[in-house]
């Protein structure tokens, strides 16, 4: 399988290419600077030299260097082309995935958060690349959040106040995205902190970092409201209210019922979310199949 991804330079974007050659393949990698100055041409030739089984799109819903309706539409001329989105529950990009449905620039477009109705024709969990997760340091961080949380906002305020208040250990996202310092330190934890909420707050959604704290064996502390439950048992996750809730849980949990979330979680993901498990249901709808040409 000759696969192309064309993406922005997000390092999120990274991750799921790095997802795709753990299966022991070798995708091409394209990058768009969604912010920039339009570049579809070049696109459009890299894909005809290329000549690709198969081409996984990952963009932006605004930016001046977004490829264009028409572009999309030669990139579909030369291969199958999979529009994967990692942010599909979040309200900003639903008229832009309704678009691209109405003008028939892609053979599927994806939901990659476990986003539920909405403009999508599939809705999958985020491929992620379990080789960084196999590194065995000591488990020293009780509960742990590494990525992103900008204060002022829900997100940031709670995870500040419980970095302050609580025994919430923080590792702060880089500008390099070094992402096995981050699999290192969620080996590290034995609780992880997540929270559903979409980058605008008005919706949930679920998270690389619950199928990240699968492989890194950790018990994954979840924010109500997540769709988590469509995707998991029970037993998979503790729910959180707010704060003063997480708090509690961070310094109240007892071993057992940290150790068994956490088993659970890791049996789940790696029997159901691989990299595999996913790339192979994503290319199974529109006929092809991964590791073939």
């Amino acid at each position: 399988m000759r696969a192309m991804f064309l993406t922005t330079e997000t390092t999120d974007c990274g991750n799921h290419v790095r997802a795709w050659n753990s299966l022991g393949l070798r995708a091409e990698h394209v990058v768009f600077h969604y912010k920039n100055i339009n570049n579809d041409w070049q696109l459009i030739d890299k894909a005809r030299e290329y000549q690709p089984d198969a081409m996984f799109y990952i963009g932006a819903h605004n930016g001046s260097g977004i490829p264009g309706i028409k572009t999309l539409c030669k990139l579909y001329d030369i291969a199958p082309l999979i529009h994967l989105c990692c942010d599909a529950a979040d309200a900003p990009w639903h008229s832009g995935l309704t678009a691209y449905h109405n003008k028939g620039c892609f053979d599927l477009q994806v939901a990659i958060d476990g986003a539920m109705n909405v403009p999508v024709d599939l809705s999958v969990l985020t491929p992620i690349d379990p080789k960084p997760f196999m590194v065995t340091p000591q488990r020293d961080i009780r509960c742990g959040f590494s990525g992103g949380a900008q204060t002022g906002c829900r997100r940031g305020d709670i995870i500040q106040s419980l970095e302050w208040f609580s025994k919430l250990t923080v590792r702060k996202r880089t500008a390099k995205g070094d992402y096995n310092g981050h699999a290192r330190f969620m080996r590290r934890c034995r609780i992880v902190l997540n929270d559903s909420q979409t980058g605008t707050g008005t919706s949930n959604h679920i998270k690389g970092r619950v199928v990240e704290a699968g492989f890194a064996n950790c018990a994954l502390l979840e924010s109500e409201g997540s769709p988590i439950g469509k995707w998991f048992p029970e037993d998979c996750y503790i729910l959180w209210r707010d704060a003063q809730d997480a708090a509690r849980l961070i310094e109240g949990l007892d071993d057992k019922t940290i150790n068994h979330a956490a088993k659970r979680l890791a049996e789940e993901v790696r029997k159901r979310y691989t990299a595999r498990h996913i790339y192979s249901t994503i290319l199974g709808k529109i006929g092809l199949h991964v590791g073939s040409t």
